[in-house]
């Protein structure tokens, strides 16, 4: 039997439209958004086996700027630790969200969080927790964004997804979680003793 596990991820932040400005840039004037994901890993050992496993996500997404109602994620995916190209040891988060408003107007969602050793200290909880965040019209990331900007978690909501997480499977499914963060922890310590580099987003 696979070992299940899953969590619950609230990010909050804000968006503009002047999506010609970087990302960090984009949000100081931009509107407020959130989101709340439950992410599914249902095989652990498949995840940690794959470098660009599959995790899927399920929740809802605001962005008062597009619609006043909350936007269902359709079909949402988190990968975790993806290797970033051309780099030895850096790794990305990718978020990938379908959206769609209650009058049947899509959008989507793609999110990127960038784990490296960009200086002389670890920047892990920086890293961890900060949403490099683009919206696209329709049900892919073609074209120029809608809105743009950085979406983050406070130590509060780092708090409540480390109490969120929950398994199944062997152990009463303790086995996959600890082998869940035991996995997150060796990727984390393999990205922060790797030789310093300039990270893609975190410098504009």
């Amino acid at each position: 039997m696979a070992d299940l596990v899953r969590f619950t991820e609230c990010m909050s932040g804000r968006l503009s439209p002047r999506v010609t400005e970087a990302h960090r840039l984009a949000e100081r004037g931009g509107d407020p958004g959130y989101f709340v994901l439950t992410v599914v890993t249902p095989d652990v050992d498949a995840m940690v086996a794959n470098a660009r496993h599959r995790n899927r996500a399920y929740g809802c997404v605001v962005l008062p700027a597009l619609h006043p109602l909350p936007l269902a994620v359709e079909h949402g995916f988190f990968d975790l630790f993806v290797e970033a190209p051309g780099a030895d040891r850096a790794y990305h988060m990718h978020y990938q969200l379908r959206l769609r408003d209650d009058e049947g107007r899509r959008y989507f969602l793609r999110g990127l969080k960038e784990v490296s050793r960009r200086r002389w200290v670890p920047t892990m909880p920086m890293d961890t927790t900060t949403l490099f965040t683009d919206v696209f019209a329709g049900d892919d990331d073609t074209g120029e964004p809608l809105l743009r900007g950085v979406l983050r978690m406070g130590p509060l909501a780092v708090t409540m997804q480390g109490l969120s997480f929950r398994g199944e499977g062997a152990w009463l499914g303790l086995r996959g979680i600890a082998r869940f963060m035991g996995y997150y922890m060796a990727r984390v310590w393999q990205a922060y003793t790797a030789p310093r580099r300039v990270p893609r987003l975190w410098t504009s």
